[in-house]
């Protein structure tokens, strides 16, 4: 189900979505505090976004909802919006955004809106990010939202065989 806000769409994430993200998740800043990289081709990408479009965890125990962000006014799409619902009615959010769209607003409103959508769909939820300690764009739109520091993480390994610090935040 498409979900609407002021500016943008929120797509169920298709394998169709591999080509229209592919050439915005080539831009590098997006990995410089998320554990992912840039998809290798569209194939992989739409390989990727084909085990996704399932909604749902091999093990059928955490449901995955992912939605390619549409922005009427860009008349383009700008990034993704993520929830993992799990067993005991947590929902991990994560959120990335093309580079050229930070700073307008975007972020919030889609995470808003998905939050939104959540919570009318499946009421009561706990929700949490994961967030690097030097993502400090995160960090204020979590709290923005009224997400609150949580968990501390110290030297979790990154794939890029360094350590980083990770910070959860909570929202109730």
């Amino acid at each position: 189900m498409k979900i609407y806000s002021q500016r943008l769409c929120l797509e169920p994430l298709e394998p169709d979505h591999a080509e229209l993200l592919f050439d915005g998740l080539q831009n590098a800043r997006i990995y410089d505090f998320i554990e992912d990289v840039p998809p290798q081709s569209v194939e992989s990408l739409r390989d990727r976004y084909m085990v996704l479009a399932r909604r749902q965890s091999p093990d059928g125990t955490e449901i995955w909802l992912n939605w390619a962000v549409w922005s009427f006014v860009e008349k383009c799409y700008v990034g993704y919006v993520q929830a993992t619902i799990t067993v005991n009615k947590s929902a991990i959010i994560a959120y990335v955004l093309f580079p050229n769209s930070w700073g307008k607003g975007y972020a919030c409103e889609a995470v808003t809106r998905m939050i939104n959508y959540l919570v009318e769909t499946y009421q009561y939820l706990d929700f949490c990010a994961y967030v690097d300690l030097q993502n400090h764009r995160s960090i204020a739109l979590l709290h923005n939202l009224g997400f609150v520091r949580s968990t501390f993480f110290q030297n979790v390994e990154s794939n890029q065989d360094e350590f980083k610090h990770e910070v959860q935040y909570r929202k109730c």
